[in-house]
Parts: structure tokens; sequence; C-alpha cells
């Protein structure tokens, strides 16, 4: 008998520490997702739960093991070693005190009485599960869970009512091709310049890019410097790359999706590089970290068959020694040395490429300081960016001397507004829009509608193969819309009605894009 009362107890020790660790788990990492990062809804990461970490900056993991894990720890160790000392030693105590609530009052009492104690010990476990819980449920309605679930459960047709499939048929490319450099620049928003400039801040963090934008080709929501929505599906690095290649928002909600095997990335989508690919373009991908990381890698060989030049194809060419590793990989100084060296190898070969890349020493939170940085603001992310911004504006300026631009077009796109959490106390409901600019656009692409528009990071896809002189038959692809046309996007025509479309379930994108064998001309 007594054998017996030791395993349960034994068994009820083990659930509280189960319970309170699970409970206490959920807390915290909804909290940290909530006080590390800006603009990161549950989809998101659902996405990345559903993807290798390899090549994830140790700062996030190293953030998230001392934010959730260790205080996690603590506090199960805490609260179950309190549970256990009233259960163990309450039977030795009494103490008694008063319950105040409006008029009502009450005083209790607990002696030297094991089944009191034994009650009190359930109350006060109970208690706290219970007030932890609704603070895990304030958490979770924050980064969407209740809005993903929402979404899962709620059936569109906006697939089969919009969207254009890029087939070659309705693309006719010009007899001279044009060279595409596509530049990501990791969280680049106009945000950052100055609200003189059409930005949110009082100091102007870009003047570069600004000026870039101003004398070359820059679509706006405004009649200043202003930008594109950032799409829902498309708030993150992976989403931006899938979204603006292909007019279709990212969605890992969906059952079934083939990337939690991770084996295919939506082998049924047609994307730019699928269609630079059989127009006899060559594909490459620069980045500064490891290409695996968020699916890069798996979505670029598989769309395009891009040549991918990350962190360990610097290692094997030579270009960092072999144990070089900082932030993600290694700085963008280093990313613009390597794109130099490459472009100028593809431009003096006369070989017709894509050569696509990819920025980040302004990620989240701080940003990097390299050696190139200045310490002109007091905070760190401010000098990253204006570092980042003098880097990006020397590269353009070099690229523009060379003899192979004449026939290039370069596209600089912020991927997604910033997921900092402390930068924007100063910019008064300043609505943050993602950075553009397009240079060497071919001069009868008609520039005269591109201020004042409503659009957002869908409608980059059809606009890229505009600037390369591309003709569209309708001026739309995927839910994109040729910006330099004078056709309204989706979001002008539906409003906001279409974007929460968007995010609901889709049988079409499960059947077309998951399912689907894809290619171009299908």
């Amino acid at each position: 008998m007594k054998h017996i009362k030791r395993k349960a107890v034994r068994a009820d020790s083990v659930l509280i520490i189960i319970i309170t660790f699970a409970v206490l788990l959920l807390v915290n990492s909804a909290a940290w997702v909530n006080t590390a990062w800006e603009n990161v809804n549950f989809s998101t990461i659902m996405f990345q739960m559903h993807t290798p970490l390899n090549g994830t900056n140790s700062e996030i993991v190293r953030s998230y093991f001392t934010s959730c894990l260790l205080r996690t720890i603590r506090g199960t160790l805490l609260i179950a070693g309190i549970y256990w000392m009233i259960k163990c030693f309450g039977n030795d105590m009494s103490f008694s005190f008063s319950i105040v609530f409006f008029n009502f009052k009450t005083k209790l009492h607990i002696g030297k009485n094991k089944k009191e104690w034994k009650i009190f010990s359930r109350i006060y476990f109970w208690g706290m599960m219970t007030g932890y819980c609704l603070i895990c449920y304030v958490n979770a309605r924050d980064i969407g869970v209740f809005e993903y679930i929402h979404n899962i459960s709620n059936k569109t047709t906006i697939f089969e009512e919009q969207y254009v499939v890029p087939e070659s048929a309705i693309l006719e490319f010009p007899d001279e091709k044009r060279n595409l450099i596509l530049i990501y620049l990791e969280s680049m928003e106009t945000t950052y310049a100055s609200r003189e400039a059409g930005g949110g801040k009082e100091n102007n963090y870009i003047p570069h890019l600004t000026e870039l934008a101003r004398n070359n080709v820059s679509v706006s929501d405004s009649s200043l410097l202003g930008g594109g929505r950032t799409c829902r599906g498309c708030e993150f690095t992976m989403g931006a790359i899938v979204g603006t290649s292909s007019g279709v928002p990212f969605k890992s909600m969906i059952a079934g999706n083939s990337m939690s095997e991770y084996a295919q990335f939506l082998p049924g989508l047609i994307t730019l590089g699928d269609i630079l690919e059989a127009e006899g373009y060559t594909n490459y991908f620069l980045c500064g970290s490891e290409a695996e990381f968020g699916g890069r890698k798996l979505f670029y060989e598989q769309h395009g068959n891009y040549h991918i030049q990350d962190w360990l194809y610097a290692r094997e060419q030579g270009y960092i020694p072999a144990d070089y590793h900082v932030f993600w990989g290694y700085e963008d100084a280093r990313l613009f040395a390597i794109a130099r060296a490459e472009l100028d190898r593809l431009g003096n070969s006369g070989e017709l490429f894509n050569y696509t890349m990819l920025t980040i020493d302004t990620h989240h939170p701080e940003g990097y300081i390299c050696e190139l940085c200045d310490d002109q603001y007091e905070q760190p992310y401010a000098n990253a960016i204006a570092c980042s911004d003098r880097q990006a504006a020397e590269f353009v300026s070099w690229i523009e001397a060379q003899e192979w631009y004449e026939n290039t077009t370069v596209v600089l796109l912020g991927d997604h507004v910033s997921m900092a959490t402390d930068f924007w106390d100063d910019i008064d409901g300043y609505a943050r829009r993602t950075y553009n600019c397009f240079l060497n656009v071919p001069e009868r692409q008609d520039t005269s509608h591109l201020k004042n528009r409503i659009f957002d990071t869908l409608d980059y896809f059809p606009t890229i193969l505009a600037a390369l002189d591309v003709e569209i038959e309708g001026n739309r692809l995927g839910f994109g819309t040729n910006l330099f046309s004078d056709r309204q996007t989706l979001l002008e025509e539906l409003g906001a009605e279409y974007a929460k479309e968007l995010a609901k379930y889709s049988e079409y994108y499960v059947e077309n894009f998951e399912k689907g064998s894809g290619g171009v001309g299908d």
C-alpha cells in the first residue's frame, strides 16, 4: 500500500513539473516574440518551425535561451518548489488572512490540518497556472495565434478569381535582353528618411538611398519618398522573396504543406527565376549567411536553378578565411566586395545574367556595426542603417561606372519593414513602407503613374519584368500589377478586403502550387 502511495506521489510530482514547465514556456516564448520582434505574426513563426535553422544568428538563439528557457526553468523550480513546501511542511504551520472585495469582507484561517493544507496547495498551484494562462492568452492574441486559426478555418476563392498565371504566352521579351541585378536590402524602409524627404524620422538616416530614389525611378504611396505595403505572408525575408518573385504571398498555414517535409518548395509556383531561366538567363543568389536558412537555397535551386553564393561558397572560394564568422556569417562590406568580383567576371563574359543578392547588416535587433560604420548616432541601429545606406549607394555607383551597365537594370528593394522594437517612438503614426528604386529602366517605360499609388509586395513581380523591358499582356502577373502601367493594383481596386482574403485558406494554392508540377508555359 505504501509502495502504491509513493508511486502516486512521484507521478503527481512529475505531472506538476510538466504542467508548470509547459505553461511557463508558452508564456515566456510568446512574451519573447512580442518584445524581441516587431511585425511578426504566427504564420511566420509556423514557417520558421518547419525549416532548417542552419545559419541562424547565434545572438537570436542566445536571446531565446536566456529569455525563455532559463526563465522557464527558474520559474518552474520556484513554483513547484513552493507547492511542495506547502504540501510537506504546511501541516506544522497555521495562518490567517482577510479577503476584501468591494463591500465583501471575510477572514480565513488555515490551521494544522492536513486536509486544509492540501486544498490550499491545490488552490495555490492552479491559481498560478490560471494566471499564467491568461497572460499566455493575451500574448498569443498579440502575435496573431487566433487570427491564424481563423484564417486556416476559412476558405477563399480569390486565387480562382484574380490570380494570373505567368505564362510565357503573355510575356514578350525584347530582342536585346537586359541583365538584372536585384538587391534585397534587409529591413530597408522609407521610415528611416526624414519627414521632409517623405520618411518618418527627424534625421535622414538614408540620405544616399533617398537621393537615388529621387534621381531614378521609385514607386511611392505619396508625392515624396514612399514605398509599398508589406503583404501578409511577406513580412519576413523568405516570404518577401516569394512575394516579389511570384506575385503570390507565402502561405505556411496550409495543411499538408510540402515545406514540412523540406523536400520541395511550392513546386507548382512560377517565379521570376523560372521565367528568366527559360529565356536564357543564368541566375545567381549571393548572401552573407547560409542560404539553407529559411528555405532560401531550396527555393532558388528549384525555381530558376540559381548558383548559390552564400557564406559556405565564400569560404570555398577563399573570399573569407575558413574560420571567419560574424553576425549571420559575414558582413555587407565583404558581401559588396564579393559582388564586385563576381559581377566583374559576369559582365565581361557577355553572359546574360540575373544577379540577386541580399544584405544583412540592418537585421534587428540592433544591426551589425562594421569597421566602415561611423559612430554618428546614439543608437547602434541608426548607425547600422546609415552605414548600409552609404555602402549600397557606393556599390550602385560602381555598377554605373561599368561598361556592361548600359544593358543592365538594377533594382533595390527593402525586403520587409524592420522587426526592431525600439526604434519607432518618434514616428508619430507614420505609415511604414518598404524602400524601392529602379535604375537604368528602358526609356519607353511610362513613369508617370509611380506616385500616390497603393500597392504591396506582390506588385514588384511584374514591375521588375517591365523594368527589363518585358511586355506583359494585361499588365498583371500573379496578384501583382505592373506599376509602370495605369492599371489599378488589386489593393486600389478591391481595398482592404483583398488583403484579408489573401490570408485565408485556399484550395487552389494547395492543388496548384504545393502539389502542382509548375513550369513556365504550362
